[in-house]
Parts: C-alpha cells; sequence; structure tokens
C-alpha cells in the first residue's frame, strides 16, 4: 500500500508502478506463477516439487501414525530426515512418469533401520536379540532372551527402562492410517531386574491390513529415573532409541 511522505512524495506500490524511497520508480514484476505452471523450461521444476511435496505428505502421515512412540525418542530433525527417505522411495516407483511418481509399499526397503532418534542408535543401546514378523492382523516382536544387566547399555542415572514396541498400517494412496493395539506389553521395568525368556509383544491390527498398504513396525528402548515412586524420562529423551524394524 502505498503512503505519501512529502507534498508529492510516495512510497509504495500505486497500480504496477513501485516508489522506493530514493525517489526512483520502477514497474512491479509480474508474477511467475503462471510461467512455473506452463513454461517448458521450468517442467524438472515442476516436477520436483510435487514429488517433494506428497514424499512430505507420506512424512507426516508416518510420523503421526508413529507419534507416541517418536514423541520419546526423535531428534529435530526427523521431519526433514524422513521426507528424504520418502523422496528416495518415491524415486523407486518404475511405472509412473517423472512428477506423477508415488509410493509403492513393494519399494519400502529402504525405510527399514530408519532410526528416529540420531543421537541414539538401537544398536549401541540394546544387545539382545529379536526379530519383528507379520501375520495377518498381528505384527509380532519376539524376544528369545532378554538380560537387563548386561544386554541394555543404560545411561548414568537411569533406573527403569521400557522396551517401545508399535506398528501402524499406512494407505498411502488415501493418506490414512491403522495402528495396532499393543494389549500386554512388556511394561517398565528396573535395570536390575532379572532375566526374561521368551517374550512375545503383539500389536493387533482391527483387520488384516490391505496388500497395498505400508505395515510397518518399530522397536526402541526408554530409560527412566525413579524418584519416590514415580518414573522421570532421562535426559529429555535423548538417550531413547526408535528405528523401523519392520516393513510389508
Amino acid at each position: 500500500m502505498a503512503s505519501q511522505t512529502g507534498i508529492l512524495g510516495l512510497q509504495g506500490t500505486v497500480g504496477g508502478l513501485v516508489f522506493a524511497k530514493d525517489g526512483s520508480v520502477r514497474q512491479k514484476p509480474a508474477s511467475n506463477k503462471s510461467s512455473f505452471d506452463s513454461k517448458a523450461s521450468m517442467a524438472r521444476t515442476r516436477e520436483n516439487a510435487s514429488e517433494f511435496g506428497l514424499s512430505a505428505k507420506y512424512s507426516k502421515l508416518l510420523r503421526d501414525s508413529l507419534r507416541v512412540a517418536i514423541a520419546a525418542a526423535s531428534d529435530s530433525r526427523v521431519a526433514s530426515r524422513l521426507t528424504q527417505k520418502m523422496r528416495e522411495i518415491i524415486g523407486l516407483d518404475g511405472t509412473n512418469d517423472r512428477g506423477q511418481r508415488v509410493f509403492d509399499s513393494d519399494n519400502s526397503a529402504p525405510l527399514l533401520g530408519f532410526n528416529f532418534n540420531a543421537g541414539a542408535g538401537i544398536g549401541q543401546t540394546m544387545y539382545f536379540p529379536y526379530e519383528v514378523t507379520g501375520a495377518g492382523a498381528d505384527v509380532t516382536m519376539s524376544i528369545p532372551a532378554l538380560n537387563p544387566a548386561s544386554d541394555i547399555a543404560a545411561p548414568q542415572g537411569a533406573t527403569h527402562f521400557e522396551v517401545v514396541f508399535a506398528a501402524s498400517s499406512l494407505d498411502m494412496e488415501s493418506l490414512t492410517y491403522a495402528n495396532g493395539v499393543v494389549a500386554a506389553p512388556l511394561g517398565i521395568l528396573p535395570i536390575n531386574s532379572a532375566p526374561l525368556a521368551n517374550q512375545a509383544v503383539v500389536a493387533t491390527f482391527p483387520a488384516a491390513p490391505a496388500a497395498a498398504n505400508l505395515v510397518v513396525g518399530v522397536v526402541g528402548i526408554n530409560f527412566y529415573q525413579q524418584i519416590n515412586g514415580k518414573f522421570y524420562p532421562l535426559n529429555n529423551n535423548s538417550t531413547n532409541p526408535l528405528a523401523i524394524e519392520y516393513v510389508a
């Protein structure tokens, strides 16, 4: 909006003219939206922008579906890192043209091992064997043996730990998801608790996921300090790892 700065002085925009403080006048630059939408030289840019925007939607969908687990174990760049991973997967679509490529669950392998908390790795924290498998409406984490005293690298000050397991089924076309319900988690246990054997933690969906859906299972561990009977998260969750350990 233009404003009068003297008897005849103007500053700002009037019609298609821009009046500067130094008294100069120039024509207002035309919007480049129409050229972006139509110019042949901008085709690659339009294609990249379309696929990047879709990658961001996929990333948000996955993060939303696992938000409870991620809230206790994620870094400040997890959104951008996951968007980059989704962009990589979109690039594997061998059916659609550039700019129209989409997520195909058959190409989801690059998600395996994705760590939501770059500052805390599972391989440097959890030394017990486990396996995550899927069958029908269930995704199961099997732990043949777990000795907390030797199999968990607990940070200083931790008195308790919690093995985290969650699963979600994502429809990447409608951008909707369903969460598996873990009816019997291992719960919060003392760092010096007795060894466990043959444990199974099961996440169950309301129905078996559709074949085209992306199904993910995440594994992690949260650390706590118990004070006067209450459990407090340790170090603002910076020591809690969480990674995708199952994709289908």
